[in-house]
C-alpha cells in the first residue's frame, strides 16, 4: 500500500527546483456519494457532506499556502442512492454537492434516474457552481437545461500548463434507458474523439473524469494515446495506490478511485511540465474523519432532514422495529439482505417465486436497530420522485417451459439475481453456463404450468426498456398495490415476533444465479 506524502518545506524545495514551464498541482477527488449527508455506510463518525466540505477546503488552503493550486473533481453518482435524495424531491441532494466545493463533476448513471424531463427542470432551478461533465451523452434539444449545463470537457490553465478535464459516463443499457429521448454513446470512441479534440486545442495534459468502473478505466487507457490520468468512479473501488495501464502510444496511465458514500477523499499531488509525462508525487486515500464541518452545507443537510421528517414524520422514520445480527464489515451481508428482500416479495405477493438484483440494494443493509428509515436505506431506489414510498412490487405469469430462460436473460443483462421460491442447480455447457434442472416447492417445474412470479420495479422496467423481447417471456406484467419499503417493514416486524435477529430467517442455500461468467471463473 503506497501513501507516499511530499508536504511543507519539501513541496516548497521541489517547485523551486523545478523549471518555468513545470508546476506542482493537487487533485482531490471523489466518487459515488450517493447522497450520503450524514455519514459513510454504516458509520456515523467518518464521511456526511458536511464534513467533507471541510476537508476538502483544508486541504484547498493548505495547497495555497505551499504553491500549489488545487483541482477538485467528483467522479459522479451524487444523487440517488441515500433517503436524503428524498428531500425537496432531489433538490437538497444537488445543493449539498453545489456547495461542497467541487471544479467538476461528471454525469454518473445515479444523476439521471428520475429522468430527463425531471433532471432537466433540476437544473433549471439551480446556478451550478461547477463543471458538470459527459462527453458522450447526447440529450434533446427540448432539455435545453440539461444541453446547456452539461459540457463535454473543461479547460484550466494553472501557470501557463493547460489542463483539460474530459467527463465520460457508463452507457451500461440496463441504465441509460432511463434518460429517455437521448442517448449515451460509447465512451471510448467519445474518448478518442475528444482526447485528439483537446490535444489540438493546445493541452498539455489530459484528465479523464469516468463513471465507468475500474475495469473499463483500464480498458480506456489501453484504447487512447492522449489521456494522462484517469480518475474514476462507478464500481466503487477504494484505491490506495495508483493503478496503471499502458496506452496505445506505450505511456503508463495511472488510475484512480476514492471508494463511496464519502468514507474516503483522494488526495493527489502531480508535477506537470510541458512536453514531459504526468508525474504523480504523492497519492493517498485520506478517511474523512475531519471533526470540523462547513456550516453552509451542515445547515443544508439539517434543513434535508426537517423536509424528510414533514414528508415521513420524524418518529415513524427513527422508530426502532426489528433488530439485524448482520455484521456492518461482513462482504456477504448485502447478498444476505437481497435474500430477505426476495422472500418479502414473494410471500407478500403470494408469489411462487420472486426475482431480485442484489446491487439494487447495494451495501448499505441494517445493522444492529432495525428503523424505517434503515429499511429505505438497504434499497432507496426511486424513478419517480413523487413516488414516495419507493419502488411498487411487480407479478407476472410465466410459463415453467420459460421460466429457466427468464433467470438466464435477465442474469444476461450484467447483473446476478437472488431469488426465493426455486431450487436451480447449474451446468456448464459449450453456450456458457445455463439452468440443467430447477425445482418449484421440492418437485421438478411443470412446462405446462403458469408460475406467477415476482419482481421489484427496477427489474420489470429495465427490461421493458432494454428490450421488448424480454416481456414476451412474461404474460402481462401488473403492478401490485403494494411498495417495498412498508412489505420489508411488515416482514421484519413480523419476524421480530417469530425470532431473535434476521439471520435466523435467511438460507443461504442455492440462492444467487450470477453471470456466467461469474461462474467460470
Amino acid at each position: 500500500m503506497l501513501r507516499t506524502k511530499i508536504v511543507g518545506t519539501a513541496l516548497c524545495a521541489l517547485m523551486v527546483a523545478s523549471s518555468a514551464h513545470a508546476r506542482l498541482v493537487q487533485i482531490l477527488h471523489t466518487n459515488d456519494t450517493h447522497s450520503y449527508m450524514d455519514g459513510a455506510t454504516h458509520e456515523t463518525n467518518v464521511g456526511g457532506s458536511a464534513r467533507l466540505s471541510a476537508l476538502i477546503s483544508f486541504y484547498k488552503d493548505k495547497g495555497e499556502k505551499e504553491g500549489v493550486p488545487t483541482i477538485t473533481m467528483d467522479a459522479g453518482d451524487f444523487l440517488e442512492g441515500n433517503i436524503f435524495y428524498m428531500a425537496d424531491k432531489g433538490m437538497k441532494s444537488f445543493e449539498v454537492h453545489n456547495n461542497v466545493g467541487y471544479d467538476v463533476v461528471s454525469l454518473g448513471n445515479h444523476d439521471y434516474m428520475m429522468g430527463a424531463k425531471e433532471l432537466d427542470i433540476m437544473l433549471g432551478k439551480i446556478d451550478l457552481n461547477f463543471s458538470f461533465l459527459a462527453a458522450n451523452v447526447w440529450v434533446s434539444p427540448k432539455f435545453e437545461n440539461i444541453r446547456s449545463k452539461i459540457q463535454p470537457y473543461r479547460e484550466i490553465e494553472i501557470d501557463g500548463i493547460k489542463i483539460a478535464i474530459l467527463g465520460l459516463t457508463t452507457n451500461e443499457f440496463y441504465y441509460s434507458w432511463s434518460l429517455e429521448d437521448s442517448q449515451i454513446t460509447d465512451p471510448y470512441q467519445s474518448a478518442l474523439t475528444y482526447e485528439d479534440i483537446l490535444k489540438k486545442r493546445k493541452n498539455d495534459f489530459v484528465i479523464a473524469l469516468t463513471h465507468m468502473g475500474v475495469g473499463k478505466d483500464h480498458k480506456l487507457a489501453k484504447k487512447t494515446s492522449n489521456i494522462d490520468l484517469i480518475v474514476g468512479g462507478h464500481s466503487h473501488t477504494a484505491i490506495f495506490a495508483p493503478e496503471y495501464e499502458k496506452n496505445k502510444a506505450k505511456k503508463m496511465v495511472p488510475i484512480v478511485q476514492a471508494g463511496m458514500h464519502t468514507e474516503y477523499l483522494g488526495k493527489i499531488i502531480l508535477d506537470l511540465e510541458k512536453g514531459k509525462p504526468l508525474k504523480i508525487v504523492s497519492y493517498e486515500l485520506v478517511p474523512v474523519k475531519y471533526q470540523a464541518e462547513n456550516t453552509v452545507v451542515k445547515n443544508i443537510v439539517e434543513d434535508a432532514n426537517v423536509d424528510l421528517g414533514n414528508t415521513y414524520g420524524e418518529e415513524w422514520l427513527n422508530e426502532k422495529i426489528g433488530q439485524s445480527d448482520l455484521i456492518a464489515d461482513d462482504p456477504s451481508g448485502s447478498r444476505k439482505w437481497a435474500y430477505y428482500i426476495s422472500d418479502a416479495l414473494r410471500e407478500k405477493s403470494s408469489a411462487d417465486v420472486a426475482i431480485h438484483a442484489p446491487p439494487m440494494n447495494g451495501e448499505n443493509f441494517p445493522v444492529g436497530a432495525i428503523t424505517r428509515r434503515s429499511i429505505i436505506n438497504s434499497i432507496p431506489r426511486v424513478f419517480n420522485l413523487e413516488d414516495t414510498y419507493g419502488w411498487s412490487i411487480y407479478t407476472a405469469k410465466v410459463k415453467g417451459i420459460w421460466l429457466k430462460t427468464v433467470f438466464e436473460t435477465l442474469a444476461s443483462f450484467g447483473e446476478p439475481l437472488a431469488y426465493s421460491g426455486i431450487e436451480m442447480k447449474f451446468v456448464k455447457t459449450p453456450f456458457g453456463v445455463k439452468i440443467g434442472h430447477a425445482y418449484i416447492n421440492g418437485k421438478p417445474i411443470n412446462p405446462l404450468k403458469n408460475y406467477k412470479v415476482a419482481f421489484t420495479e427496477g427489474i420489470i422496467k429495465g427490461a421493458r426498456e432494454i428490450s421488448p423481447k424480454t416481456l414476451l417471456l412474461l404474460q402481462h406484467p401488473e403492478k401490485t398495490p403494494y411498495k417495498i419499503w412498508q412489505t420489508l417493514q411488515e416482514k421484519v416486524i413480523h419476524d421480530g415476533r417469530q425470532f431473535n435477529g434476521l439471520t435466523n430467517n435467511i438460507s443461504e442455500n442455492n440462492r444467487t444465479f450470477y453471470l456466467p461468467s461469474e461462474l467460470e471463473k
